[in-house]
């Protein structure tokens, strides 16, 4: 008898034939075993509507208490009974089987509330921008630092960087990877003034120029026109070859231009030598200014033996003056040559004071190595300044950047001329404290770079410990103008910084709780090494920062610099470079073990 001739069987059909059905739907099986090893996880629930199946529900149902017998069976106490799953969750006591799944609670908040949901879990992306400098310190996947590329694809509004870091946790690093990444891209970084030397084997890595200025370095004639006079020469050589009248027209139009500018720099950074020897005093007053002007253009006049391939030295711009001329008689408002050496007296003595001592050995006598314009790095090194003598030092700083500048507007120059390719700038200015405080020009001269660094297609790279070295400047006019830079940076990264900083920080830039008790923490020292284990451990924050390409609360970027082999073996980013000897001899007598100096590298 089969099963389907038996459908119409019901619990009314005759005991007999109810046994027979019951004897084929139970078989053979030993059933009893069978759920005991269902309950251990041995054998899989037979299909409902098989045979097994249905034999099994038969014999559950003869047997209320199976569950019981089927764990007595297989020796196993019944709470330790493994619950059997379904579509719905565990069936039996406890298993949280549920009827019918509730849909999942829907929340709507915007993106910056709600950044890192779906559909990605794991926080804000990383932009595949220009230059890597490192990984995600949460997803681990690569990450740009670049602000030309941030620029360029509209991550950033502005082509500049402000960073900010306590020392020894690698913002040096990070910037010459970023200088080092730019040489790569075609872009031409200059390190106008290095204060401490940090880029020079990074600017000789790269087949660049090093400039060194300094006791018992070279010179610098702030009255030569530099790299911009030399591309005025190839204009005037250009528009002699040249037969179009609109070309020349368009040539002539350059040159008078760079012709101005040239003059106007000059006279600036007389000016502002004469105002850092006069700090005490006053400043220039507006008939010397007007000397100074006349005084170069009869230096450089067409009868005049000077020009920007033989400029004439500070030394002849006190003869020229000196001597005196119905021009300058004018300007000095005096009709006699005795009257007029009384009124310029102040001024030939200020002039005196920069062809003799301590300035007079830099700035009188003709530039010992002048830029080169096709250089892929540059790099101004006044790391042998005497950090002592302020004025020398701010006098030279002014005079590296008013040199680093020329060759921007030099390169524009050519490139409007037609005359050489569009060139990039990358300008950094690290130790930026130093640099602000080295004279009461230099953040007049900083600020303007800032605001129109995008029209002058050169990128800033602004380097210092914290926001409280802006409000260490002499007057509260240049602390405001100094906080200003935070504002109009581009993209701002933070290395590890104390909690006080990140309060102080918080008018120019937003940080959330997580992001402010991550930068935080990265300033923390290295745990102690404990006696038993002579190991040298790396400080937490070192080589981790926060990128921050907006000033309200949009999430940063965390990451983690890497350093390539290449870095490692060229020692690239030694900071460390005078303690060699001091690291290499540390010795553990205790285990007999030297404790490995490259361990101890601040860069590393």
């Amino acid at each position: 008898m089969t099963l389907t001739e038996d459908r119409h069987l019901t619990d009314d059909a005759p005991a007999p034939e109810k046994s027979a059905l019951v004897r084929w739907m139970l078989g053979d099986t030993d059933y009893a075993a069978l759920a005991a090893k269902i309950a251990t996880g041995e054998e899989k629930e037979p299909g409902k509507f098989t045979r097994t199946g249905m034999g099994l529900a038969r014999w559950r149902n003869d047997n209320p208490d199976s569950a019981q017998l089927a764990l007595e069976i297989a020796e196993d106490p019944w709470w330790r009974a493994v619950l059997g799953t379904s579509e719905r969750g565990f069936k039996g006591a406890g298993g949280g089987r549920m009827a019918t799944v509730p849909a999942p609670i829907e929340y709507e908040a915007t993106s910056v509330q709600m950044c890192g949901l779906n559909p990605w879990a794991i926080g804000a992306a990383a932009p595949a921008s220009g230059t890597i400098v490192g990984q995600h310190a949460i997803t681990g996947e690569a990450v740009s630092c670049d602000p030309f590329a941030y620029f360029r694809d509209n991550h950033i509004a502005n082509p500049s960087m402000f960073v900010l870091s306590l020392p020894g946790l690698g913002k040096s690093t990070l910037i010459r990877k970023i200088l080092i990444g730019a040489c790569g891209w075609g872009q031409a970084p200059i390190i106008a003034g290095d204060i401490k030397g940090e880029y020079v084997k990074a600017t000789k890595l790269m087949g660049g120029q090093v400039v060194t200025l300094g006791h018992g370095g070279g010179h610098m004639n702030v009255l030569a026109a530099g790299t911009l006079g030399q591309a005025v020469v190839r204009a005037i050589a250009a528009r002699d070859a040249e037969t179009d009248p609109v070309r020349v027209a368009e040539l002539d139009r350059l040159i008078d231009n760079a012709k101005m500018t040239i003059r106007a720099r000059q006279i600036n950074a007389i000016c502002a030598l004469i105002e850092l020897i006069r700090y005490d005093t006053h400043s220039v007053k507006a008939f010397e200014n007007s000397l100074i002007g006349i005084a170069l253009d009869e230096l450089y006049s067409d009868t005049s033996e000077f020009s920007y391939e033989n400029p004439p030295l500070l030394k002849d711009l006190y003869a020229v003056i000196d001597a005196g001329s119905p021009a300058m008689y004018k300007a000095a408002y005096k009709l006699d040559k005795d009257s007029y050496r009384a009124e310029v007296t102040e001024l030939m003595q200020t002039l005196g004071a920069l062809t003799s001592g301590p300035l007079g050995d830099i700035f009188a006598d003709h530039t010992t190595e002048p830029i080169d314009l096709d250089a892929p790095m540059i790099c101004i090194d006044v790391s042998s300044l005497d950090r002592g003598d302020t004025t020398l030092k701010a006098a030279v700083m002014l005079s590296c950047w008013a040199d680093a500048y020329g060759t921007v507007e030099a390169a524009h120059l050519l490139a409007d001329a037609g005359l050489d390719r569009q060139r990039l700038f990358l300008l950094a200015l690290d130790e930026l404290w130093q640099v602000l405080g080295a004279g009461p020009g230099m953040v007049a001269r900083i600020n303007e770079i800032t605001r129109l660094n995008r029209s002058d297609g050169a990128g800033l790279l602004m380097i210092t410990h914290t926001g409280r070295d802006l409000e260490t400047l002499p007057t509260e006019a240049d602390i405001k103008t100094a906080k200003g830079f935070i504002d109009r940076a581009g993209m701002v990264v933070c290395g590890g910084l104390p909690i006080g900083e990140v309060e102080r920080l918080s008018g120019e830039l937003k940080f959330t709780e997580a992001e402010a008790g991550l930068v935080t923490s990265w300033s923390r020292g290295a745990a102690l090494r404990g006696s038993e284990r002579r190991t040298v451990r790396a400080p937490v924050g070192r080589g981790k920062f926060l990128i921050k390409v907006a000033k309200d609360n949009t999430p940063g970027i965390p990451i983690q610099t890497v350093l390539t082999d290449i870095e490692y073996d060229t020692g690239v980013h030694d900071t460390n470079a005078r303690f060699a000897e001091y690291f290499a001899g540390n010795h553990d007598t205790t285990t007999n073990e030297t404790i490995d100096a490259s361990e101890l590298v601040g860069a590393r």
